[in-house]
């Protein structure tokens, strides 16, 4: 007996770029339930459960801090070392957290994938809402932290602007992750290159360290200027510690290279839609 198949379409199918958003959009209220109930499970079989989204951190900028502020002494022309280095580790982790998070984004939901029919870019964007929300309580420690250690130096309106310079980085970080996400998904041997270049990525932003100590090198001193992350943390400690108001020309450049990131980034992910559920 012959089917007539005629009138049959595959399911896995890549949709338009337009409808691919619409579905994403429909998908919305998964994507904020599924990042509010996970936002914190990976603290939920520790004794000190949520604490550790506080106290992971700042035992990093501890550790940093002694390490490179009093061995290695880059903490030398920099004021309120200790604020200025709360301040980069904390809002550096939400780019990495980018960086990192897409890596075995894939392959770890792979029975979710094969399971149901819906755009896989929800995957990603529930992830980078988990991390915002997760990374709310850190944001507002360094942003104290980073006070306290500056007392009698009263903070201003430009606080507010940290709001702003928080959201930019979180659409920055999801852009990134939708490359990642992708790259790892069919080359997975990749995820030790990302590794490597996070790490790479964290020594070259000026974390713990201010990039006048290259003044004298200006090649350098360019290149790690020009770099996003930089950027970022540069804006974000000018509005905390140093009651500055970034330039028009900074909030330009971050806006260009966060919307401009996670455009590519959702396009280079949106373009092997159909190829994810295939994986194994």
């Amino acid at each position: 007996m012959q089917v007539d198949d005629s009138k049959l379409h595959p399911l896995n199918v890549r949709p338009s770029l337009l409808r691919y958003i619409r579905q994403l959009w429909g998908r919305r209220y998964f994507i904020a339930e599924d990042a509010t109930g996970k936002s914190f499970d990976s603290q939920k079989d520790m004794f000190l459960g949520r604490a550790w989204l506080v106290l992971s951190p700042m035992l990093d900028a501890a550790m940093y801090g002694i390490l490179f502020g009093l061995l290695l002494r880059t903490s030398r022309g920099i004021e309120n070392f200790i604020g200025y280095l709360i301040i980069g580790i904390i809002f550096f982790s939400y780019m990495q957290a980018g960086l990192n998070g897409g890596t075995n984004l894939i392959k770890s939901s792979q029975n979710m994938i094969s399971a149901f029919m819906f755009p896989r870019a929800a995957l990603v964007l529930s992830q980078a809402a988990r991390n915002f929300i997760s990374g709310l309580a850190p944001a507002l420690v360094a942003v104290v932290g980073a006070l306290a250690f500056q007392w009698g130096t009263p903070p201003t309106w430009r606080l507010l602007l940290v709001i702003p310079l928080y959201l930019l980085i979180h659409v920055f970080a999801t852009g990134v992750m939708f490359i990642v996400a992708r790259l790892c998904a069919f080359v997975p041997d990749l995820r030790s290159l990302v590794r490597v270049v996070g790490r790479a990525w964290f020594f070259t932003s000026g974390v713990f360290f201010s990039v006048e100590r290259y003044a004298t090198v200006p090649l350098i001193q360019d290149i790690m200027v020009a770099n996003p992350a930089y950027q970022f943390l540069q804006a974000v400690r000018d509005t905390v510690m140093y009651q500055e108001t970034p330039k028009l020309e900074v909030w330009g450049y971050l806006t260009v290279w966060s919307v401009g990131i996670f455009v590519i980034g959702l396009i280079f992910f949106w373009r092997a839609e159909e190829r994810y559920g295939t994986l194994h």
